[in-house]
């Protein structure tokens, strides 16, 4: 029986626009987890800016840490609009004035001290920030790269999760790796006498595993655009981000 491929139309793009910033406004009845959410999907983009600012590891988590302290107490998401655009820019920006304006404050603030927004004991951020940076790329230039490899991180967790609960995780974890490559001569056979199948079933997986991959990562963009014409520019300024 074929496997049945979960639509993703305008109507679910349209449904999650802005949907996590929304959420966690004050007056939002799942603030909680709508909160743990916001931190552990973009602290990485922001901590590698942080880090091509040249702030120390130690310094740049308490950074990260007092951003999004600042975000959460103060007012900034009660005016985040969805009409003004992306909320890649609208987060940088924010991280911008906070630099400018809080950071003697954040830095002041040692770790143990109030609520923790993002939990850095079960985080290795150097390994992270190390697996994405480039030493050419200027903060922004970071910042958007590891924005890119968040959502691609994010859709693939999505992803396994989605095959797991269909029991194929067998089947997921030797085809991953065609997920982010191109197969090389003999790749699919050897993938097919691992997985006790034909070539044939092999190349069909991986077709599908890579069709709701892309229909994943589109479902993380539309949470950050504004409305469903939008994208497709940001898929696209996503993958010249990861080309740099």
């Amino acid at each position: 029986m074929p496997e049945r491929e979960s639509p993703a139309g305008d109507a679910a793009f349209a449904s999650t626009q802005w949907s996590i910033v929304l959420a966690s406004r004050p007056d939002a009845t799942d603030r909680p987890a709508a909160l743990q959410s916001l931190c552990s999907a973009y602290w990485l983009p922001v901590y590698s800016y942080l880090r091509r600012r040249n702030f120390s590891p130690a310094d740049a988590e308490d950074l990260t840490q007092g951003f999004f302290a600042y975000v959460i107490e103060s007012d900034f998401l009660t005016r985040p609009d969805p009409a003004r655009g992306r909320f890649r820019g609208y987060l940088v920006g924010a991280l911008k004035h906070f630099l400018g304006q809080h950071f003697e404050r954040a830095l002041a603030q040692k770790r143990g001290g109030r609520v923790r927004f993002v939990d850095w004991s079960t985080l290795d951020a150097e390994r992270e920030f190390a697996a994405a940076d480039q030493p050419q790329l200027d903060p922004s230039e970071a910042y958007e790269k590891t924005w890119a490899l968040t959502l691609l991180h994010r859709a693939l967790q999505q992803l396994e999760a989605e095959q797991i609960a269909a029991g194929r995780q067998r089947v997921f974890t030797v085809l991953r790796a065609f997920l982010s490559a191109t197969p090389t001569r003999g790749d699919y056979d050897a993938a097919a006498l691992a997985l006790g199948t034909s070539r044939t079933n092999v190349a069909v997986w991986v077709h599908r595993l890579n069709h709701r991959y892309a229909e994943l990562v589109k479902l993380e963009v539309a949470a950050t655009v504004r409305s469903p014409d939008d994208i497709a520019a940001e898929m696209q300024h996503l993958l010249q981000a990861l080309r740099r």
